[in-house]
């Protein structure tokens, strides 16, 4: 293995870096961790499959409505003609499985640097930029930011035209996700109800019942809403390559924004960290 692995990003995916090789150095740029460093049952977030290696695990049941019924094709379609992915492609039947059962892992203690703000990365010394400090070599480079983020960093004059974001006009499409949370008297025990709604008028695109509280979440922003950032993604025809072209400077991108792979899910992204060539 490597000596020297690096990771940027110290969120969810950046920890399962570290538990996959536990001698990796992970680099945050908030100023402190936060609460729910360890936490994936965040609202409507879980977990499809338990991770290995976790210090617990735990199951619940998840329903999925649209509108408050059975999904159907039909309504399915709806919905996703109102968030304006309706050509994203995906396995629509697996997402709006009826009933299913999630899982919330919980991640052993992370030793996330905070404070480390990458201002440049020089892919031909393996060095990182950093703000307000030394450079940081490395031998394996891990980006768990966002894939347009993370080529923002990349020392210019590329040899791949398609890594440059700002290069031949295809921008990264995005659509920031706005949260609202409420208190609820009504309680699925512990369990997750999950209701997408397909009225156009409606500003809410999913309401999620879980733990006595409710999570309205909309694609545009709405009043007492938090702003999660880069939230729904849409495909971008050079993701793959770029992934590609980025390896062979060993830099591996892991996690749904770092791959810009809308479907791709938590349990997906750590049995391809597990299966990464940079840790043989």
């Amino acid at each position: 293995m490597p000596d020297r692995v690096v990771v940027i990003g110290g969120g969810f995916v950046g920890q399962l870096v570290q538990l996959a090789h536990p001698a990796a150095r992970v680099l945050d740029w908030r100023k402190e961790a936060p609460i729910d460093h360890m936490e994936t049952r965040i609202g409507p977030q879980y977990l499809w499959e338990p991770i290995p290696g976790s210090v617990f695990d735990q199951s619940f049941p998840v329903t999925t409505l649209v509108d408050g019924t059975k999904p159907t094709p039909e309504k399915i379609l709806a919905y996703k003609k109102k968030i304006g992915k309706e050509n994203d492609g995906g396995d629509w039947g697996l997402q709006f499985q009826y009933r299913s059962i999630g899982w919330y892992s919980q991640l052993p203690k992370p030793r996330v640097e905070y404070d480390q703000m990458v201002m440049a990365i020089d892919i031909v010394s393996k060095r990182l930029k950093m703000k307000g400090s030394v450079d940081i070599p490395y031998d394996v480079l891990v980006s768990t930011i966002p894939m347009p983020a993370m080529l923002d960093l990349l020392s210019k004059g590329l040899p791949f035209p398609q890594m440059d974001s700002k290069v031949a006009g295809i921008s990264f499409k995005m659509d920031p996700i706005y949260m609202r949370i409420e208190a609820s008297n009504d309680s699925e025990e512990d369990g997750m109800l999950m209701n997408y709604l397909t009225a156009p008028h409606v500003p809410w695109y999913r309401v999620t019942l879980t733990g006595g509280r409710l999570f309205f979440e909309s694609l545009t922003n709405q009043k007492d809403c938090k702003r999660i950032y880069p939230g729904k993604i849409h495909p971008h025809p050079h993701n793959e390559t770029i992934i590609k072209d980025l390896q062979s400077f060993d830099i591996f991108c892991y996690g749904r924004f770092a791959t810009w792979r809308p479907d791709e899910l938590a349990h997906q992204t750590w049995k391809e960290i597990e299966k990464g060539t940079w840790r043989t």
